[in-house]
């Protein structure tokens, strides 16, 4: 078991693999945080950002982080957010449309480059070694 504080409130506690590293009472203080602003905006749905702050009493960069988890979606262009590639205003995540499928392309241009490189064969090895790993007086002889 794995104890950490707590990045809230700064008590100890067990820390989940993959979870939250908060206590279980910040974690249902989020939760009802959360809910809050969810049966607020069931009413307003077109609230701000500074509006649900106001009329629920949770902190503004609260309500942000939730739009940033993509808990949230605000539906006003206020939300204060901004891409962190391009720095453009976003409605919700971190990074935008455009830098999102750009940032995918050159992910998959990366993976492409890889294999064809792992696919090229030493022309200089004989075929006979080319599936075994390579003798190492092969390499000594190719360092000089």
């Amino acid at each position: 078991m794995n104890l950490a504080n707590c990045s809230r409130c700064g008590k100890v506690c067990s820390l989940v693999p993959g979870g939250r590293d908060l206590c279980p009472a910040c974690i249902k203080e989020e939760d009802d945080n959360y809910l809050k602003i969810f049966h607020f905006l069931s009413t307003r749905p077109a609230a701000t950002a500074q509006e649900i702050a106001q009329e629920t009493g949770i902190d503004i960069k609260e309500i942000f982080r939730y739009v940033r988890e993509n808990r949230l979606r605000l539906v006003k262009g206020d939300t204060g957010l901004f891409c962190e590639s391009c720095n453009i205003p976003i409605a919700q995540g971190k990074i935008c449309d455009k830098c999102r499928q750009k940032l995918s392309e050159e992910i998959k241009s990366d993976i492409d480059k890889f294999k064809q490189n792992a696919k090229k064969e030493d022309p200089k090895r004989p075929d006979s070694q080319k599936d075994s790993p390579p003798d190492p007086r092969y390499l000594k002889d190719r360092r000089r």
